[in-house]
């Protein structure tokens, strides 16, 4: 089956599916592991899908994926969730059909139900120097680790597990390794892992997919867009769509930050040639 045609299956399907607003956190392992790649991507193939997305940018820095969407944001989050500017307000002037994108701060703070009018809800997560997160990534429905098929991002990407799995009880992780050499050793990086995390963390921490090394994503950041976007055919592309895909299917569990239990204890730190 062509991948217009898995869209418009993908579209029909989520069209009959109940209207649930899903809230997925993209978070770095470490820094250069490629979050904002994930994130953007993943906002631009669900919008391709037919859904309403939404991209929280809490890079407030450099706002990458602000400028990779090419949104104008009249406002911030802060604002929404303060009560000083409406959601559609804050957005500002976009083409149909492109997704919303708004910056915020990690104090971003308020009642979540008002961005209830989009199916998805991205953010491009921030932890503090202690790993905590906003309230806006603590509290969504699912959590994206990203990670390099290199020894110390693998060994960032258990250690983000573990204080995460500390800080909010957090049970279950879904784990994306960004510009693999190939699909056998992201699948490696990724099982073992898993494994690691579920022995010594008793999380589960699902592999979700791969993003190839594709020289087209550094492109597409030269021309100041995102690469699904720019370059249809790209292999990232493909890879982002893939995993736009499988994401109706990860479970939406009750428990969020909002209303997670206390955090269990300290765990067992896993041997040196567990993560290896």
């Amino acid at each position: 089956m062509n991948s217009l045609a898995l869209d418009q299956a993908e579209s029909l399907r989520r069209m009959l599916a109940p209207r649930v607003t899903r809230r997925i956190a993209v978070v770095a392992s470490d820094p250069g592991a490629g979050a904002t790649t994930v994130a953007l991507g993943l906002a631009n193939a669900l919008a391709m899908q037919g859904e309403r997305v939404l991209l929280i940018d809490e890079d407030r820095a450099g706002a990458r994926a602000t400028r990779l969407a090419g949104a104008a944001p009249a406002a911030t989050l802060d604002a929404v969730l303060g009560g000083t500017a409406t959601l559609e307000a804050a957005l500002g002037q976009r083409p149909a059909g492109a997704i919303g994108v708004l910056p915020a701060s990690a104090q971003a703070s308020g009642d979540l139900q008002l961005l209830n009018g989009y199916r998805t809800v991205l953010n491009d997560a921030r932890g503090d120097a202690e790993g905590a997160l906003s309230q806006m990534a603590g509290a969504a429905h699912n959590l994206i680790v990203v990670l390099r098929a290199e020894p110390a991002s693998i060994k960032a990407a258990y250690a983000c597990i573990k204080q995460l799995n500390h800080l909010y009880a957090c049970r279950r992780f879904h784990l994306v390794v960004n510009a693999a050499a190939s699909d056998a050793a992201a699948s490696a990086v990724l099982g073992n892992l898993a494994r690691t995390a579920s022995q010594y963390l008793g999380v589960e921490a699902s592999p979700a997919g791969s993003l190839p090394l594709d020289p087209l994503v550094a492109r597409s950041a030269a021309l100041g867009r995102c690469v699904v976007e720019a370059f249809a055919a790209a292999p990232a592309t493909a890879a982002l769509r893939r995993l736009a895909t499988g994401v109706a299917a990860w479970p939406l569990p009750a428990a969020t930050a909002e209303n997670r239990s206390t955090p269990p204890a300290t765990p067992l730190a896993p041997p040196a040639t567990a993560l290896a």
